[in-house]
C-alpha cells in the first residue's frame, strides 16, 4: 500500500515539476540555513573554547589590584596593590598550583630596533613564568629565567609580527629599545595566533621584558600588575581561592584593594552563552523552514483543488477517507523531506568548505559540523510535511464523492 502511495506521489509531483521544485527549494533553504549557521557558530565557539583550554581554561585563577571599598584609611600602613612580596607568599603557600606568573600588560608602546626601523607593539613586564604558563611556543632562542628577572637583566622576547616589522622575521640577537630600556632579543615567539582570546596583549605583536627591569624605569608597571595561576583541577579552585583571599586580606591589613577571578565560573557562563547562541541561531534558521512549510501547504491545497474529480472517482470505487488523507500527507512528506535532505547535504558541504577557507587564514580554526542541527533539520522537514500537509489532506478526505465527480 505504501509503495503504491509513493508511486502516485512521485507521478503527481513529476507532473508539476516547476511548482514542486519551488516548494522543495523553500524547504531546502531552511534546512541549509540551520546546518550552515549552526555549524559556523559551533565552530567559532569551539575554537574559542579550545584556545581558552590551551591556556588552562577553568583551572585559571587571577588576582589583580582594584580601588578599595572598605578600610581604605589603613592603606597608608603598607604598599598598596599587588606586590612582588604578595607573589612570593602566594607562590610558596598555595596548594594544587601547577603554573604561575606575575605580569603587567602595558598596551601599545613605541619601539625602535637596532635596524633603525620604528613601530608600535604591546609591552609586557613579566617574571620568568609567563611564556611557560600560557604555552607560548618559541621559534628561535629562549625565554628569560626568573634569575634574570631578579638580576634586572636587559633582555627580552618578541612576538612573530614584531620580528617581521623590525627585522624582517629574524630578531634573535638584535637590540630593541622600548619604554626607555634597551634590551637584547634572546627569544622570538612562533606564529601562534589565538583567535578571540585576549589576556591583555597581542599574542603575535608583543615585547616581553623582565618585570624588575621595567619597574626601574616605568612607573605604570606596578599599578597594572596581576598574578595568574593554574590549578591541577578546577575542583580545587574554591580551596585555592579561599586560601588566597585569606593570605591577601592578612597581608593588606583588611583592605580589599584586590580582586580574585575564578575562570571556572567564567567557563560556566561561557557554556550557558554557547547554548543560548545555538538556540538563537536555530530559531532564526527555523523561520526559513516555517516559511517553506507554508509553501508546502499552499501547493497541497492547490493540488487538492486540481484533483477533486480524481478524489471522487477513487472514493466511488472504494477508497476510504483515511486512504485519501494518507495519500496527500505522504506527498507533503516527500516534498518537505526531499527539500530537507538536499538542504542538509548542501549545508554540510558548505560548512566544511567554509571551515577549510577560514582555516587557511586562521590556523587555530576548528571546523565542526553540527550533527545535532543536521538531525534537527531532517526531522523538522519531515515534521513540517506532516503538519502542513494535514489540513489539505483532511480537506481531500472530507470531499463528498458524488459532488467531487460532478466538478
Amino acid at each position: 500500500m505504501w509503495l503504491e502511495y509513493l508511486r502516485i506521489a512521485q507521478k503527481v509531483l513529476r507532473a508539476h515539476k516547476f511548482r514542486s521544485l519551488l516548494t522543495v527549494l523553500s524547504i531546502t533553504i531552511g534546512a541549509f540555513s540551520i546546518v550552515v549557521m549552526s555549524s559556523l557558530a559551533e565552530s567559532g565557539l569551539t575554537t574559542l573554547a579550545k584556545g581558552l583550554e590551551d591556556l588552562g581554561g577553568a583551572r585559571i585563577m587571577w588576582v589583580e589590584g582594584k580601588k578599595p571599598e572598605r578600610n581604605e584609611n589603613k592603606g597608608a600602613s603598607y604598599g598598596k596593590g599587588i606586590t612582588l612580596q604578595d607573589r612570593d607568599v602566594l607562590f610558596s603557600s598555595l596548594p594544587f598550583i601547577t603554573g604561575r606568573t606575575m605580569y603587567s600588560a602595558l598596551w601599545r608602546r613605541d619601539v625602535v630596533g637596532d635596524s633603525g626601523v620604528t613601530g608600535r607593539t604591546d609591552l609586557v613586564a613579566a617574571d620568568g613564568g609567563l611564556v611557560a604558563l600560557y604555552h607560548m611556543h618559541l621559534a628561535r632562542g629562549r625565554t628569560f629565567s626568573e634569575e634574570e628577572n631578579q638580576q634586572h637583566a636587559k633582555v627580552c622576547v618578541v612576538g612573530h609580527k614584531t620580528a617581521e616589522k623590525l627585522w624582517d622575521g629574524d630578531a634573535l640577537g638584535h637590540w630593541l629599545t622600548v619604554s626607555g630600556t634597551r634590551c637584547r632579543v634572546i627569544g622570538q615567539l612562533a606564529n601562534q595566533p589565538r583567535w578571540g582570546i585576549n589576556m591583555g596583549f597581542d599574542w603575535l605583536d608583543v615585547a616581553i621584558l623582565p618585570y624588575n627591569t621595567l619597574v626601574d624605569v616605568d612607573p605604570t608597571v606596578t599599578p597594572a600588575v596581576g598574578i595568574v595561576m593554574t590549578t591541577d583541577d578546577q575542583l580545587h579552585n574554591e580551596v585555592v581561592k579561599r586560601i588566597m583571599n585569606a593570605l591577601l586580606v592578612e597581608r593588606h591589613h583588611g583592605v580589599d584593594d584586590f580582586q580574585l577571578f575564578d575562570f571556572s565560573k567564567f567557563m560556566d557562563k561561557f557554556d550557558a552563552i554557547f547554548a543560548t547562541m545555538k538556540m538563537i541561531v536555530g530559531f532564526i534558521a527555523g523561520i526559513a523552514l516555517l516559511v517553506g512549510g507554508i509553501g508546502v501547504m499552499n501547493m497541497m491545497l492547490v493540488s487538492v483543488s486540481e484533483r477533486v474529480r480524481e478524489i471522487g472517482i477513487r472514493k466511488a470505487i472504494g477508497a476510504n477517507p483515511r486512504d485519501i488523507g494518507m495519500q496527500f500527507i505522504l506527498e507533503a512528506i516527500v516534498l518537505a523531506g526531499s527539500g530537507g535532505l538536499i538542504g542538509v547535504a548542501t549545508g554540510v558541504g558548505v560548512a566544511m568548505a567554509s571551515g577549510a577557507i577560514i582555516g587557511h587564514f586562521n590556523a587555530t580554526w576548528v571546523t565542526v559540523v553540527a550533527y545535532r542541527a543536521v538531525a534537527t533539520a531532517l526531522v523538522t522537514s519531515v515534521g513540517i510535511g506532516v503538519l502542513f500537509g494535514f489540513f489539505p489532506a483532511r480537506r481531500a478526505a472530507r470531499l463528498n464523492a458524488i459532488e467531487a465527480m460532478r466538478r
